[in-house]
């Protein structure tokens, strides 16, 4: 009998083939690329045993609910890693829920990438030509026309999953320092990095970073972390990056350390608050003007590097999460461990609970 798979979105469809190429004749894929044809995915929803999400499918009202109807729905899979928004409780009880890697390399040159042109400072550097000033031309003997360099700078990675091995593994090719804090303690320390500890760790990870690197997952334990206490623990000429979710970094804290310079700097890529139209983003709602991705005026700062959560959007991540899908399929099709499988849902929350 053929065992069905339901991949929805526009980006499914594109990517739909690696997922049947992983999977044996047994298992059938079907697309619905989330159109108008309502009809269409209910006939798929009717057959599936597992499903892969997208963006513009949990998006769309209606979606999400007729998907949490689905008969036969044993697995469900997004093509993202976050989790946060979750709530296991809403999901049918035994319903194998997985998140997706694959984009690890890209968030990493997203990582190095914003600590270059913090050290080398080219954004200025391009501004000072454009304005005819050559002040900081090699032949200039100040030490204020110097930039800097990343050699021997110390990076503190909190979060030591694929994303942060990855940054690891690019910022040793700099020759820098490298040391991490995780969830879970280590029997021993992986390599390059000079040590790795757990949250008790971090003021230590705090005083020693150059640069510090948020990749932790969104959770009770992670959420405020970085808060006005520790920024007080860092360098006063400390980098932080967020490629994490906004919420690691208290909100107050963070504007206030940057605003009166108690670090060097930061690159923002995720935040507290989303525009509901990115393609033509809405006024901001606290000032006018540019929608801004925080009650507070970060676009009045010198001192940031602000991007659209956007470290992981290239082609090769979006195969990549598509290639870590199928494989978390074709270890369930064996009756394998899922390595990305986060949680399963427990339905306690569905009782009388009727889907928007």
């Amino acid at each position: 009998m053929t065992r069905r798979i339901a991949v929805f979105g526009k980006m499914g469809a594109r990517f739909a083939p690696i997922i049947g190429d992983a999977l044996s004749p047994d298992w059938a894929v079907d697309v619905w690329p989330c159109d108008d044809d309502l009809e269409a995915r209910d006939a798929i929803l009717a057959t599936c045993e597992a499903a892969v999400m997208s963006a513009d499918f949990i998006l769309t009202p209606g979606n999400f609910a007729a998907l949490m109807a689905a008969p036969k729905l044993k697995i469900l899979l997004q093509p993202w890693v976050g989790t946060d928004w979750l709530d296991a409780g809403f999901l049918p009880e035994g319903l194998i829920y997985c998140n997706a890697g694959g984009h690890a390399a890209p968030m990493a040159e997203h990582v190095l990438g914003a600590m270059l042109e913090h050290a080398l400072e080219l954004r200025q550097l391009h501004q000072d030509m454009t304005q005819g000033q050559w002040h900081r031309a090699g032949r200039n003997a100040a030490p204020q026309a110097r930039h800097g360099d990343l050699r021997g700078k110390h990076v503190g990675i909190l979060g030591y999953g694929d994303i942060a091995k990855a940054v690891a593994a690019r910022a040793h090719a700099f020759d820098m320092q490298i040391s991490a804090v995780a969830r879970s303690e280590r029997k021993a320390t992986p390599e390059p990095l000079q040590w790795i500890g757990t949250q008790k760790d971090l003021p230590k990870l705090l005083s020693e970073s150059d640069y510090l690197i948020l990749t932790c997952d969104l959770n009770e334990d992670t959420q405020g972390m970085i808060d006005a206490s520790a920024f007080d623990k860092m360098k006063d000429t400390a980098y932080i990056i967020n490629v994490a979710r906004g919420e690691v970094i208290d909100e107050d804290a963070l504007f206030d350390a940057l605003s009166n310079q108690k670090i060097g700097g930061a690159a923002l890529d995720t935040w507290y608050r989303y525009p509901t139209n990115i393609t033509d983003a809405e006024a901001d709602p606290d000032r006018g003007g540019p929608y801004q991705g925080s009650r507070h005026d970060f676009l009045s700062l010198d001192n940031v590097l602000l991007t659209p959560h956007s470290a992981a959007h290239t082609f090769g991540a979006d195969r990549g999460r598509y290639e870590s899908i199928a494989q978390s399929l074709l270890c369930y099709a064996k009756g394998e461990t899922i390595d990305r499988h986060v949680t399963t849902g427990t339905g306690e929350n569905l009782d009388g609970f009727v889907m928007p």
